[in-house]
């Protein structure tokens, strides 16, 4: 009996590891935003970009520093005797060390560290922006998958409202109050309304897919969320020229300006010369161990006095490269305003809308009401009825995408400014 017993045991408790995954609950935008900051793949490579950068920025550092070297080597040789035959065979051995230092490149070295330096900035730049994205991304896909829950809740309670107009209808008729075409129109409004079911099924769907890719998931499954669908109120009095200050696109075009005035000097250094410093000790002889001392000390002095006019040209490439980023800083920072500008009023816009059509629905729920009423009782026409009908159904759909907008509208505000609500990694 024994057997038996752990063999239910095992598999009861599988069942329940299986029911646990399956019945997953609702995700809020907090576990969402947690879960796409640790899979997102996109995100995961601009941290593996910016930590490359990083590694060479401090690489960069290694030409300014001693170079050590050791070596050694045991060799034998042996030349021919030509026509009178036999020959000759000599052996060398020797080991040492050396060690060189750079004293003067002309600005090289400390260019090629700023460029290093302009890159890192550029790639942490590029994650700011990949966060900022990643973030919206998120927080656009947990507005629609949302949205898409709420609007299956919402095509169900129309086509449940269509198919008791219906029903009211086909009394009427059969009574002889009502014609056979406010029947037809009727009917096809009730289909209609179960199309829009099936419809906002697909979409769902839809949006379960989106959110599967956002979190970085292979499967989608049965993704649901749990949240509100509504706006928080936009602050006042923003400063557009502090903020686009602030944002990833204006530190990535720095960078590259920071970059190209490197590159200036780089280009100059090839006007003076290379100094270095070399040193080296090294035992030599005919066998191994060598015995005999080796050392030496001494500068390198290297000037190409003549590359063919070469130097001249990097020098005037790289100041045209300059003025290019320059205008290009500008332009950046002139375009990031307008579009902050743009998004905080697309924001505004959106959250005063909801509130419109808010007030616009509660109107048209009170019309609905009365005039279904009045229509029961023969003091309303078929024609206005619908009509009121319809603009109900309407409002409803329209303050549902209203408030999903604003929402969006929200998350875009703050991907433009650089913002992020991810968690740090």
């Amino acid at each position: 009996m024994g057997f038996p017993m752990k063999w239910l045991l095992g598999l009861s408790c599988f069942a329940l590891s299986i029911a646990g995954v399956l019945a997953e609950g609702p995700l809020t935008l907090d576990d969402c935003l947690v879960e796409a900051a640790e899979n997102n793949p996109d995100l995961v490579a601009s941290y593996a970009a910016a930590q490359k950068a990083r590694y060479d920025y401090r690489a960069s550092y290694g030409d300014m520093l001693p170079q050590f070297s050791a070596n050694a080597q045991s060799t034998r040789n042996r030349s021919s005797g030509g026509t009178s035959g036999g020959g000759a065979t000599s052996d060398h051995a020797s080991y040492g060390v050396s060690a060189s230092q750079s004293l003067f490149t002309g600005g090289k070295n400390r260019a090629a560290v700023d460029q290093a330096s302009a890159n890192l900035q550029s790639a942490e730049a590029d994650l700011m922006d990949a966060r900022a994205t990643l973030s919206y991304n998120v927080w656009n896909a947990f507005a629609q998958l949302l949205f898409a829950q709420e609007q299956i809740d919402l095509a169900q309670s129309i086509a449940k409202r269509r198919h008791d107009n219906l029903d009211l209808i086909q009394l009427r008729y059969e009574g002889g109050r009502e014609n056979k075409g406010a029947l037809l129109l009727i009917q096809a409004s009730a289909r209609d309304a179960d199309f829009g079911v099936a419809q906002a099924g697909r979409y769902l769907r839809v949006a379960q897919r989106q959110m599967a890719r956002t979190l970085g998931r292979r499967q989608t499954g049965q993704i649901q969320v749990a949240g509100k669908l509504e706006a928080a109120q936009p602050s006042e009095g923003a400063d557009f020229e502090a903020l686009s200050l602030e944002t990833p696109t204006h530190w990535k075009a720095v960078a590259q300006l920071r970059f190209a005035r490197a590159g200036l000097a780089s280009a100059k250094s090839q006007y003076y010369p290379d100094i270095s410093a070399n040193a080296s000790a090294a035992k030599n002889g005919d066998h191994w161990m060598p015995d005999q001392d080796e050392w030496f000390l001494g500068l390198t002095l290297t000037y190409p006095f003549f590359p063919g006019g070469k130097s001249i040209m990097n020098v005037h490439g790289a100041e045209a490269l300059i003025m290019q980023f320059e205008q290009n800083l500008k332009s950046t920072d002139a375009q990031k305003v307008l579009t902050l500008e743009q998004a905080l009023a697309d924001y505004e816009n959106a959250v005063e809308h909801t509130d419109v059509q808010s007030e616009f629905l509660k109107a048209q729920e009170v019309r609905a009401e009365i005039a279904r009423s009045q229509y029961a009782s023969g003091m309303f026409s078929f024609e206005d009825w619908d009509r009121i009908e319809n603009d109900l159904i309407s409002a409803q759909k329209d303050y549902l995408s209203g408030r999903r907008d604003a929402v969006i509208s929200e998350a875009n505000w703050k991907k433009v400014q650089g913002k992020s609500r991810l968690p740090e990694m």
